[in-house]
């Protein structure tokens, strides 16, 4: 292409030439000298440069030649300004990087609608309990009154709460344990989601109650190697063969995203428990998703619902405290928290590109000022305005196309990152990928701001043509006002910035302070669910205790006991009844739960006794009286000013019918097993043989270094139970704060690039000023101003500038306080003390900043800077 190229060039100098040498002759021939022949024809014909660029002018597809050769002038301007190109594009990098990750995070998280025909008619109705303001789950007879009285909603259908829904089921290799989706009979229907291959089951495979069941895709390629031959074999769940109708999507993720395989609840026998009258109407075992009918809309389902609710409160007393909330089931699976949590790092770093596009612009208004001189002598030399426009672009878009290539490298850094170590608790967060319009928006905005900040200045700065006013050093005694302003704007934004970073690490810090109120490092949780073979409490019992004793001999296991359910999957919705107290139904009452626990389990967490006694291996005697042990949070809350232990309760709404009670031996400390960042559940303890159970070890030494050992004594002890999950408790919890850790790690690094940015912004704005008054600071300097006046001047520009960056900086943080109040734990979003430090630090970066320019003014000798003008 060179060649072809070089090759026109030589046709045309060639042509160019003959024409002129064929003028000079006709000149000669009619009577001039040659001299004044050539004379005549330069005078006419112009220079031959000019004239080549003419004939270039009017090719066809000249431009595309032109952007090259100017593309390739433009990298050549930039490798002689190293220094500066490096800064810009390494700006404009962490700039796109940045945004087009986490509009990635926005759009696969938020904005992406759900995976379902018509998502935005889907609805999830809850059951809401009026006195302790919270949903819970529904009641199967309240749904059948729900279904009946509608007419809001084309269909309804639910599935059981995911909390009681593992199950065993035959591995590969060896049992399994793994979340199922227990479902209605419209349940895939009314979802609308075509299966990968096969197909859903039918409501008349429900109401024969056939056993059949649905893969997620992951188990699909586990177990079968993404083979179509799946669909018709049969798999064992809790010792039952299932036929295998189909394989939904992997997107596919009700009621979570960790379920493994979806059947119909009516193949349980809990579903003939269910539609019995004796299980009333307070149960909470259901979860209800509904689908609009045309035309309505979710308040308007709402308001039915509510009046249904309302019916159903006075005609049945179970329903007292019962009310109805219809939301989108966008809401429900995304989360409130997590919506705000994300448009909040959203902006977060739209902010931060707009520090980093202030900052290139201000740097290219610097460089444009410097290059007076140089566009002014092309101007007097010939060069016209769209030349000096056409280099000027072919700069900018060299800087913009190597950014953006690194732009898009630390994207797809950051987004693998996010996947491999990022809080896996944000829904839908697996299916972050490269997003078009991400990456299109983020690069256009590059482009615009690199374009306009590049050739705008330059071409202001170019308009003079006097070789005079070329030759001089441009120096000025009128101050940049814009780049004032835009170093004012980033120091602003940086402000905002660091108070948020600051605020939301000292809120990860207090939820992490948090006592969990037991030894959360020393214990590990080992879940055991045996299969039906265990079928009686004898020998239930007997595995229990073998396996604790086999474990409690490990070496570094201080002690072991177990309960139901450590880690709270269930709601706390238990009402308890208080000897010789009336407690009003409709007084408002805080979550409380009653756990079986077996005797042990309180010493081998760790637990503080405050006051009575653990429980004894004599409290599972027939005949001993029936015992209890309560948290210290339901002391406080019923027995406020007295003692509890001694005093006699029953964990339900109305005393037994025997006429027992339960009686308070032991008081010991809450504890917090949700999370450091929840409040304690209200717990009664109870003592119980488990069938299913969570055997609580405490270790030392390390957690880690036994789980191995515990595997295999489990493995020793009986082959036919699934393979055991074991958590570290401490891992567990900190795993829980990984979204708050998440938030303060971002916010964080949010701030300290925008600090950087601002104080970088500073020091090129500072550098400028101090070039371009080189001559005043020299006279200033001859007339008798000491180096600390010189100091003094350039320091108190860049206090004014810090101060007033810094005072817009704390006005937008309080205003932008009400957005981020609900995601902090025990922080207020108005913090004195993190705005100061957030201002305090952003004062003394910016004045370090500015001491290398006020350094360098100081030192201007006036001999120089007189020469210099």
């Amino acid at each position: 292409m060179r060649r072809a190229r070089r090759t026109a060039e030589d046709r045309l100098d060639l042509e160019l030439r003959d024409h002129i040498e064929r003028q000079v002759a006709d000149y000669v021939a009619r009577g001039l000298s040659e001299a004044e022949a050539r004379r005549r024809v330069r005078l006419e014909f112009g220079g031959l440069d000019q004239a080549k660029e003419h004939c270039r002018d009017v090719r066809p597809h000249r431009w595309f030649g032109e952007l090259l050769r100017d593309l390739r002038v433009g990298f050549r301007g930039l490798r002689r300004d190293r220094l500066f190109a490096a800064t810009v594009m390494l700006i404009l990098t962490i700039g796109i990087g940045a945004s087009v990750a986490m509009f990635s995070v926005l759009r696969a998280v938020v904005l992406r609608e759900l995976p379902y025909a018509r998502p935005g008619e889907l609805a999830f109705v809850t059951t809401h309990l009026i006195a302790q303001n919270r949903a819970d789950g529904t009641s199967f007879p309240n749904l059948l009154d729900w279904q009946a009285q509608s007419r809001s909603f084309a269909g309804i259908t639910f599935y059981r709460r995911i909390a009681a829904s593992a199950v065993t089921f035959a591995g590969r290799d060896a049992p399994q344990r793994g979340l199922e989706g227990l479902v209605g009979p419209d349940f895939f229907s009314l979802l609308g989601t075509p299966p990968l291959i096969g197909r859903a089951p039918t409501p008349t495979e429900f109401d024969r109650r056939d056993r059949v069941v649905v893969l997620s895709e992951g188990l699909w390629q586990e177990q079968f190697a993404g083979s179509p031959a799946a669909v018709g074999q049969a798999m064992v769940i809790d010792g039952e063969p299932h036929t295998i109708l189909g394989v939904m999507p992997r997107a596919f993720q009700l009621p979570s995203r960790d379920v493994r395989f979806w059947r119909p609840l009516s193949t349980l026998s809990f579903w003939d428990r269910l539609k019995l009258p004796t299980l009333g109407r307070d149960g909470d075992t259901l979860e209800v998703i509904g689908r609009l009918a045309p035309g309505v809309e979710l308040d308007e389902a709402q308001a039915e619902l509510r009046s249904i609710a309302a019916r159903l409160r006075e005609i049945y007393p179970e329903n007292r405290d019962v009310d109805v909330r219809v939301t989108s089931l966008f809401d429900h699976v995304v989360g409130s928290r997590t919506q705000r949590g994300v448009w909040l790092g959203f902006t977060a770093v739209l902010a931060l590109l707009a520090i980093a596009c202030a900052n290139v612009g201000g740097l290219l208004s610097v460089r444009a000022a410097r290059r007076r001189q140089e566009f002014a002598i092309r101007a007097a030399l010939g060069a016209g305005r769209g030349r000096l426009v056409r280099q000027l672009l072919a700069e900018s878009i060299s800087l913009w196309l190597i950014a953006s290539l690194g732009g898009l490298s630390f994207a797809a850094g950051v987004m693998r990152l996010l996947l491999s170590h990022g809080p896996q608790a944000i829904p839908r967060i697996e299916q972050l990928s490269f997003d078009a319009t991400a990456v299109t928006l983020a690069l256009l905005g590059a482009f615009v701001v690199v374009t306009l900040c590049g050739t705008l200045p330059s071409i202001v700065a170019a308009r003079t043509t006097r070789v005079t006013s070329a030759t001089r050093d441009g120096s000025s005694l009128t101050r940049p006002r814009l780049q004032d302003l835009l170093v004012a704007g980033q120091i602003a934004g940086a402000v905002v910035l660091l108070v948020g970073a600051v605020l939301f690490a000292q809120s990860f810090a207090r939820a992490r302070a948090e006592s969990p109120g037991y030894a959360a490092d020393e214990l590990m949780i080992v879940r055991i669910n045996l299969p039906r073979t265990y079928a009686d409490s004898t020998a239930t019992d007997t595995f229990f205790r073998e396996a604790r004793d086999r474990i409690g001999q490990l070496p570094g296991v201080v002690a072991a006991g177990g309960t139901m359910d450590f880690f709270m999957r269930r709601n706390g919705d238990q009402r308890i009844t208080i000897e010789g107290r009336v407690i009003p139904p409709d007084e408002p009452l805080p979550r409380l739960t009653i756990e079986g626990v077996t005797p042990g389990f309180l010493r081998a967490i760790g637990a503080e006794l405050v006051a009575g006694r653990d429980f004894e291996e004599r409290d599972l005697t027939s005949g001993s009286p029936s015992v209890v042990v309560i948290s210290e949070s339901v002391a406080r809350r019923f027995w406020p000013a007295e003692n509890p232990v001694g005093k006699r309760m029953v964990g339900s709404a109305t005393p037994r019918k025997n006429g027992t009670w339960d009686t308070i031996v032991g008081v010991v400390r809450d504890v917090r097993r949700e999370g450091l960042d929840v409040a304690p559940i209200l717990t009664v303890f109870v003592p119980a043989r488990l069938r299913t159970f969570d055997l609580a070890v405490r270790v030392s030494g390390g957690v880690e270094r036994l789980i191995p050992a515990v595997r295999r004594e489990l493995r020793e002890l009986d082959p036919a139970v699934p393979l055991t999950e074991i958590s570290a408790v401490g891992t567990r919890l900190s795993e829980r704060l990984s979204g708050r850790r998440f938030e303060s790690q971002v916010l964080g690094a949010f701030g300290a690039i925008a600090l950087f940015l601002a104080a970088a912004g500073l020091y090129a704005l500072l550098a400028y000023q101090v070039a371009i008054r080189t001559r005043e600071i020299g006279i200033r300097s001859a007339l008798g101003a000491d180096r600390r006046s010189i100091m003094t001047m350039i320091l108190a520009h860049a206090t004014r500038l810090t101060l007033a960056g810094v005072t817009a900086g704390l006005v937008g943080a309080v205003w932008t306080s009400a957005l981020v109040q609900g995601l902090l734990y025990n922080t207020r979003a108005v913090d004195a003390a993190s705005y100061a430090a957030a201002a305090a630090a952003m004062v003394l970066i910016a004045l370090a900043a500015a001491c290398l320019p006020a350094l360098r003014a100081a030192g201007v000798s006036p001999i120089t800077a007189l020469r210099e003008g």
